[in-house]
């Protein structure tokens, strides 16, 4: 029992410094106001019971993310300590019973059992925690995509002016100097100054084969009390909606290459035609490691694709990273070159292709190419959308939705075209 205690106190104490410090998302504006229903069940001086009558939600088929902010949204339609009015009678809701609430008012109400009063409720002000992501798989992701859904969602319900965290440090020093008895705030005054949203809405995502199970809880920042809790297992995303959010850091020095990369032979190598051959090099690596990615080719133009290099198809969202780097070295000097294929969120056949352009040298050489300064390649638009099957974008660089990119160089910018080229430790950063 005591360490269930302590669990539970040190959920509340995380969440509360969690949220703390808070700014609004929204844009500032008259807040949107919720009218319930509420039959009087009995009303004394400036104290009223009313039984409400709860609405019904919207249905989200198909939505497990939109069913789970339903959830929410009906357990927070009315919580304790938020203002409301009633008839033009301003009041407070002092206490919540499943769909019974009491509310005081500033003046007394002269009500009989049995009156059906509409109860205004202002939107709600939320901070959406950080998930705790309890993992056995590789889709590390999972945690902050079902996050950023389920806000969305929420601020989609028009229930909800949705925060974010920001600077903590000093309120946390406060609240813990209060409570330690060093100042002469009490610590219910320090309390006060967290007051920046109604509610905290934290949990843990545990993925499963197949699925994921959610469990939520919701807690009333006034009170301190954890009002309710959502739990639900069910398969959260499509696979095609999950996205590695890693920095990649591949070196090659595993026994086994990740499957996202491409290894393709084209042509007789040995027989010195045409050729292109993507594999593994065991011999040599930057930075005194063993092993690389090699990539061998013999090309006359018009004879093979125009690019030579590496794939990863692997999608990825790359919000978090401002670049890409990786050392690269040749047998001779070539113009090299780094591309990104994005996709748009509305319409994943819709795609732009990105170029970033890189000078290969000899000997193993670290380059980064940051994100800002890749440009659209026009050939693309023109008629490599086509070649693939799919249509050209709406020209702006959707980071988040990486489709693939790929390493080496393109024929048509380099005379003579044959050699070798070696990459390595790839991997995404950020300054």
């Amino acid at each position: 029992m005591k360490i269930r205690i302590y669990v539970l106190t040190a959920f509340f104490c995380f969440s509360l410094f969690s949220c703390a410090g808070l700014t609004t998302t929204e844009k500032s504006g008259p807040e949107s106001l919720l009218y319930l229903n509420g039959t009087v069940k009995n009303q004394s001086g400036n104290e009223i019971t009313l039984q409400l009558k709860i609405p019904e939600l919207k249905k989200t088929p198909n939505s497990p993310i939109g069913e789970i902010a339903q959830e929410v949204v009906r357990k927070s339609l009315v919580i304790e300590g938020i203002s409301v009015e009633t008839d033009r009678n301003q009041g407070v809701v002092k206490e919540v019973y499943g769909d019974t609430v009491k509310v005081e008012t500033e003046k007394p109400a002269h009500y009989t059992a049995g009156t059906v009063l509409k109860l205004k409720i202002p939107k709600k002000v939320i901070a959406v925690v950080d998930f705790e992501v309890i993992t056995g798989g590789r889709e590390k992701e999972a945690g902050r995509v079902t996050l950023e859904d389920l806000t969305s969602a929420l601020i989609d319900s028009g229930q909800f002016i949705i925060v974010e965290r920001s600077k903590i440090k000093s309120i946390m020093n406060e609240l813990q100097l209060s409570q330690s008895g060093m100042t002469k705030e009490k610590p219910e005054q320090a309390m006060g100054k967290l007051l920046l949203a109604d509610l905290i809405l934290t949990g843990t995502l545990a993925e499963m084969r197949g699925g994921g199970e959610i469990n939520l809880r919701l807690v009333n920042v006034r009170t301190g009390q954890a009002m309710s809790a959502i739990s639900m297992k069910t398969r959260l995303f499509k696979p095609s909606e999950m996205r590695d959010t890693g920095s990649l850091d591949e070196d090659f020095e595993g026994r086994f290459l990740n499957p996202a990369w491409l290894l393709r032979s084209k042509g007789d190598k040995h027989g010195k035609r045409t050729f292109q051959v993507v594999g593994i090099d065991s011999t040599t690596g930057s930075e005194g490691s063993r092993r690389s990615l090699r990539i061998d080719f013999n090309i006359e133009e018009g004879k093979i694709n125009k690019f030579i290099g590496a794939e990863n198809r692997k999608k990825r969202d790359l919000t978090f990273y401002d670049g890409v780097e990786f050392y690269v070295k040749a047998t001779e000097n070539f113009h090299g070159q780094f591309d990104v294929l994005t996709s748009q969120p509305d319409d994943p056949n819709k795609m732009d292709r990105w170029n970033g352009f890189i000078e290969i040298g000899k000997d193993w050489e670290k380059v980064r190419i940051p994100f800002g300064q890749l440009i659209l390649n026009r050939g693309w638009i023109s008629e490599g959308a086509n070649k693939r099957g799919a249509l050209p974008g709406d020209q702006v660089m959707h980071i988040e939705r990486v489709e693939e990119f790929r390493i080496g160089v393109n024929v048509k910018n380099n005379p003579d075209i044959e050699g070798s080229i070696w990459i390595d430790k790839i991997r995404f950063y950020r300054d």
